[in-house]
Formats: C-alpha cells, sequence, structure tokens
C-alpha cells in the first residue's frame, strides 16, 4: 500500500474511531494542526485497501504460536516482532490484552525472515 493511501486509511480509522468514542460530543473541533479530513476521498481509498489485520494476545501466547495461528508459519515471528516494534520491546515477553498488527509476508521475503529469527534465537 502506498503512503499516500495509507495516510487516508488511517484518516478514515480516526475520524470513525472520533466519532464512535465515549464522550466524542464533547471534545468538539479538529486536533489543532491536524489538516482537514476529506472523508469521501477516505472513503474511496478504503474500499480499494486492504482490510488490516490484528489479533489480541491472549494468555499463554507467543509471537511464535501467533505468527503460526495468524499467518501459517510460526517461523515469521519476527516479521510480527517487526511490524510491531512500537508495542514489543522483548520479543520474549508480550502480554494478554496487548494488541498486534499481523503482517503480510510476500513470498519473496520468507527465508530472510526465517534467517532473521534464527539469528534473533541465537542470541
Amino acid at each position: 500500500m502506498s503512503p499516500g493511501r495509507s495516510a487516508a486509511r488511517l484518516a478514515l480509522v480516526v475520524a470513525a474511531l472520533a466519532r464512535s468514542a465515549p464522550g466524542a460530543a464533547e471534545i468538539g473541533g479538529a486536533v489543532q494542526g491536524a489538516p482537514a479530513l476529506d472523508e469521501s476521498a477516505a472513503l474511496e481509498v478504503e474500499a480499494d485497501a486492504e482490510p488490516a489485520r490484528s489479533r489480541e494476545v491472549e494468555a499463554g501466547d507467543t509471537l511464535w504460536s501467533i505468527a503460526a495461528s495468524a499467518m501459517g508459519d510460526g517461523t515469521l515471528w519476527p516479521a510480527l516482532y517487526r511490524a510491531n516494534r512500537d508495542r514489543i520491546k522483548d520479543p520474549a515477553r508480550i502480554y494478554p490484552g496487548q494488541h498486534l498488527a499481523v503482517p503480510e509476508v510476500d513470498p519473496e521475503s520468507v527465508a530472510s525472515v526465517r534467517r532473521e529469527g534464527a539469528a534473533l534465537a541465537a542470541h
């Protein structure tokens, strides 16, 4: 997805969340410094975009088990870690209730992701 499409999609999600959030009516006005949202353009992009996948961590989950169930291959856990670096500081420590983005890994990158996992596991 291009950066422009990602930004438009994010704008749509933020707008939807703002409308549905408890107390949204009291917030009033736009976020200072944020550009005005053209929801019609964002809706058009949303229709073309692939749906984002996410997963909530449950007790006993590991990045390996999440990658195995959500991505079909536990050895792809480094891609899951990389996609959630802002939420995961240590790949051995994830916590119930965390929401993780599940990335798509293109077939050409699978071997590289597996090598990365082997290198991280060796440390």
